[in-house]
């Protein structure tokens, strides 16, 4: 049970991209039976997560099938729906999402390929980012990054307002250079938060449930 004060965080779930390398998007990739976006709307619900999901407006009619399949309890309150190009790069469908804000005290940014992470570990990462609002929160397992990651409420102007070549790496590369927002990282155990881009990596992750 995830801890009261930290219910009701926002959550972007990022799905509007294409996935070219993969095959087709995503947004209605399959592992075991489960849905990608599936697992990730089982995580939000835990949390009580206010969700907004970015989409493609093409995928508008499998979108709506897919959702209409999944537990009435994962779907209600109904996400908010954000439309974005997804041939454009993912910080087009960041832009998308933060300009239909406000997100207090922040957000977790969480692509559609991600979506691996355990309850004990999402329940701890939602916890800490109650207690501590103000900081990016980086998710780390053995000494690599993976997603979703904390942002808080402040940073949305600034990465509405900003541009930079590697997109979110270079916001926060900016950031900590410039010591506007701290930055820090959770370690968790067991866990795989890597993003699932072709069907090889994801028929390789047959011991994940």
């Amino acid at each position: 049970m995830i801890a009261a004060e930290a219910r009701g965080l926002p959550v972007i779930v990022l799905g509007a991209g294409r996935g070219t390398r993969f095959g087709g998007p995503k947004l209605f990739a399959e592992h075991k039976g489960r849905g990608f976006l599936e697992r990730i709307l089982t995580r939000c619900h835990a949390a009580g997560a206010r969700v907004t999901l970015v989409t493609d407006p093409r995928d508008k009619a499998p979108l709506e099938r897919l959702l209409t399949s999944l537990p009435p309890v994962l779907t209600a309150p109904f996400p908010r729906m954000v439309k974005a190009d997804g041939e454009e790069d993912m910080m087009a469908s960041v832009r998308a999402a933060l300009a239909q804000g406000p997100y207090e005290p922040g957000f977790w940014l969480w692509p559609v390929d991600a979506p691996f992470i355990s309850a004990g570990g999402w329940r701890l990462a939602v916890e800490t980012a109650a207690r501590d609002a103000n900081v990016v929160w980086k998710l780390r397992v053995r000494g690599s990054t993976g997603h979703p990651i904390w942002f808080p409420f402040h940073t949305a102007a600034a990465i509405l307002a900003g541009s930079w070549p590697d997109g979110l790496r270079g916001f926060l590369k900016t950031q900590a250079t410039q010591a506007t927002v701290r930055i820090q990282a959770l370690a968790l155990e067991d866990e795989f938060l890597d993003d699932v881009n072709t069907q090889e990596q994801l028929a390789a992750l047959g011991w994940l449930e």
